[in-house]
């Protein structure tokens, strides 16, 4: 979420803990308590959607340090296997071996993933002459281990980026329902109390303010 979005949930919430703190001057009024409930079902629903974007980022995060984990993985196997070939001097079993960190990550992730299941698989029938070069005798299970891990994060790019968009517009029409129902609403129903609950209207007017947002001010940027 943006710094503008963050500001206006911010804003929200503060509006919510008044409401909350003045409830028994409120309370009374059904169209006010509708108003109020609408807000808090419109937050709550932001709040969820803001939840789901970042469990999507955390994926994403899970996903970079596991193809780190394969990628180091296989490149202890290419080395191993790179010498091996060299002191056989096989040129065609060296080129199965013989890439750095960089080739190994060129591609897409289901190329990245394919190449390095490739360079595991050409080492398993020469295992054992790979084992006295220093590779340790677990390091196929933990490569393909690492390999089975990241191919269950990748998705598919476009689904994935459609979904996340789809999250978004949705939080776009929730911020958009919620500053109507406070701007046009709420703002203009809270006017009764001013004489009545002086308190209530200063707490509630400053909230809309101090919370991170300033009516009238930035009215017209997009949520983005």
């Amino acid at each position: 979420m943006d710094n503008l979005s963050l500001r206006k949930l911010k804003m929200y919430h503060d509006v919510q803990s008044v409401f909350n703190t003045h409830k028994q001057k409120w309370e009374a009024s059904i169209p006010f308590k509708t108003e109020v409930d609408t807000m808090e079902a419109t937050v709550t629903a932001i709040d969820e959607k803001d939840k789901m974007l970042k469990g999507s980022e955390s994926v994403s995060e899970e996903k970079q340090q596991t193809k780190e984990l394969l990628l180091d993985t296989t490149l202890v196997i290419c080395g191993v296997g790179t010498a091996y070939a060299a002191q056989i001097k096989d040129a065609g079993l060296k080129a199965m071996f013989n890439f750095t960190k960089s080739d190994l990550k060129e591609g897409n992730e289901k190329e990245i993933y394919t190449r390095c299941v490739g360079i595991g698989k050409a080492a398993e029938p020469i295992l054992d002459k790979l084992l006295p070069f220093n590779l340790p005798p677990d390091q196929l299970t933990v490569q393909a281990d690492a390999a089975s891990a990241f191919d269950k994060l990748i998705p598919a790019p476009r689904e994935a980026r459609t979904a996340d968009k789809s999250i978004k517009e949705e939080m776009k029409i929730l911020f958009k329902e919620c500053d109507a129902l406070l701007n046009v609403r709420l703002d203009n129903m809270m006017l009764v109390y001013r004489k009545s609950y002086p308190d209530f209207y200063l707490e509630y007017t400053n909230a809309r303010q101090i919370g991170g947002w300033s009516k009238g001010k930035g009215e017209k940027k997009e949520i983005e």
